[in-house]
């Protein structure tokens, strides 16, 4: 029976691949840290180039809108001299709105203090209706004020966040300043400091490819130095690897396939010790894969076997619900046939010798008919097995013994062998039906005997090895033909003149039903021996 699987040096080749891809993801696992590390060391200077770059922009802006209000105050409280003395609050932000509306001095004030700031887009005045009274940018005067996103919020952001927002949004963002009259709630002045990240960009990017420049740099030189120290400290796994490809092609331990001494590459001292190890483990293996081809070899004979003995079952099986009903069909018929052969030959009296012979003719046909039918229903019937304790060494000898004269009428010689202490590691007790194993062992001497005819030796072993017990069936007969050996077992088959083919099929039955196993071997001009295995406690279901 032809098997699939793996061969014996698929399994050391598969292991040398792993070690292989082992040694190479190490190599690729250190290359990955130290690129990490590089690239962690790189962000962390990003981020601190960043963050200084951020807080720098926003106490510029919030410092210029501090300027801003004291500059707005002392404008107005120089030029509110120029003016009637205010009576209401309503008044004075009136007046305050007059001084600061579209004043040129002022509008140039606010256009110095953005100059002074690189970050700075433009610094604008609203009243409470948020339109813009003064600007650094003339043409934002007498406009709505359009509100940003605030600096300080933004500055609060993940690094990375604020990182990509000045290489790729490009926002502006606001710092305000409120400045009331009094502790009112709502500010009669809103100062907007706008900041630009085009500006930010612009001095964060020379920085940015200065850092990559040199981040590039470590992590190639990091990587570079990595490759070659690791390369060089893992040179003893590139060792053990060539060992175990020894081991796989069968070198000897210590010898490169070309039949030389393997060099001392000056390996470490645990290395040597695995080294030694994986030799050890070489000669191991070479001896356990020729165990492992010898019981492989024995595995697919016992398939092969079973696969035998499951297909002369199924037979048996399909042979014997056939047969059954075929049987049931013709024994009524054959009864009748019978009976009604007795009335005529009764009713005739003394017929003519002819006829009388011709009646006596049908009769016989009858009776071996009804012989057949017989045999056909005890094989298919199910058997009531009883089992008892019995000793399979003495119900061998005892078949053994009965046809003992008929052996030596043959002048065969007959040998019987079975323990004779009494034992338990020696005692060939069981749970069996005495009966149907005699019956299945007389089937099986009898056929040596037949297979022998004149002159030979029967041999009768009974046995005991662990927990079975081995009955052998041996002749010096001319053997069974190669052609017809997966047919001993079946039902009706025989090759004796005269034979009712029902012997083997109903000894394999019997050993069946004691949970036994029954094979042979047969070599041409050598005889047969038949062999039935039967467990020492036998448990039915």
């Amino acid at each position: 029976m032809a098997r699939k699987g793996r061969a014996p040096h698929d399994a050391p080749l598969a292991d040398l691949a792993i070690l292989m891809s082992l040694r190479v993801r190490l190599v690729l696992l250190i290359l990955v840290v130290v690129a990490l590390a590089a690239v962690a060391l790189s962000a962390v200077e990003l981020e601190t180039l960043v963050d200084l770059l951020t807080t720098d922009a926003i106490e510029r802006s919030s410092l210029t809108g501090q300027q801003v209000g004291a500059l707005l105050r002392d404008h107005i409280e120089r030029y509110s001299e120029n003016y009637p003395t205010p009576q209401s609050l309503e008044e004075i932000k009136s007046l305050w709105n007059d001084i600061v509306y579209d004043d040129a001095e002022f509008n140039r004030l606010l256009l110095q203090l953005m100059a002074s700031s690189r970050s700075i887009l433009e610094i604008n005045v609203a009243g409470e209706s948020g339109i813009i009274l003064a600007s650094s940018n003339p043409q934002a005067v007498r406009t709505a004020m359009q509100r940003r996103q605030n600096f300080q919020a933004w500055g609060k952001g993940p690094w990375y966040r604020r990182t990509l927002d000045l290489l790729t949004r490009r926002p502006d963002w606001e710092i305000t300043v409120g400045l009331g009259i009094g502790e009112q709630d709502k500010p009669t002045f809103t100062i907007q400091v706008v900041t630009s990240s085009v500006f930010l960009r612009d001095a964060l990017r020379p920085q940015i490819v200065w850092l990559g420049w040199v981040s590039g740099g470590a992590i190639g030189l990091s990587l570079l130095l990595t490759m070659l120290a690791t390369t060089r400290a893992l040179r003893p796994v590139k060792r053990i690897e060539d060992t175990i490809d020894r081991i796989a092609q069968g070198s000897v331990a210590g010898e490169d396939p070309a039949g030389g001494p393997v060099p001392d590459e000056g390996l470490a001292k645990e290395f040597r010790v695995v080294e030694s190890k994986l030799n050890l483990l070489g000669q191991q293996y070479r001896g356990a894969r020729a165990d492992a081809s010898e019981l492989r070899h024995n595995v697919d004979q016992l398939l092969e076997r079973m696969a035998s003995q499951l297909d002369v079952a199924t037979r048996l099986a399909a042979i014997s619900r056939l047969t059954g009903g075929v049987a049931h069909e013709i024994k009524n018929p054959l009864n009748a046939i019978a009976l009604r052969l007795e009335l005529l030959r009764a009713r005739l009296g003394q017929p003519d010798q002819e006829l009388f012979g011709e009646i006596d003719i049908l009769s016989k046909e009858v009776l071996r008919l009804d012989r057949v039918v017989k045999t056909f229903l005890d094989f298919s019937r199910p058997l009531d097995v009883h089992l008892q304790n019995i000793d399979l060494g003495v119900l061998a000898r005892e078949v053994t013994e009965f046809v003992t004269p008929q052996a030596r009428e043959k002048k065969i010689d007959v040998d019987f062998s079975a323990p004779s202490e009494p034992a338990a590691s020696n005692s060939t007790m069981m749970r069996g039906d005495s009966d149907l194993l005699k019956q299945a062992v007389l089937n099986l001497v009898t056929n040596a005997i037949d297979s022998m005819g004149s002159g030979g030796r029967l041999q009768v072993r009974v046995s005991r090895s662990g927990d079975k017990l081995t009955l052998e069936v041996g002749d010096t007969g001319s053997g069974i033909p190669p052609e017809l050996r997966d047919k001993v077992f079946q039902l009706y088959f025989t090759t004796k003149p005269g034979g009712s083919g029902i012997g083997l099929a109903m000894t394999y039955r019997a050993v069946q039903l004691h949970n036994g196993t029954i094979s042979f071997k047969s070599e041409a001009g050598s005889g047969t021996t038949f062999r039935l295995e039967f467990p020492a406690d036998v448990r039915h279901a």
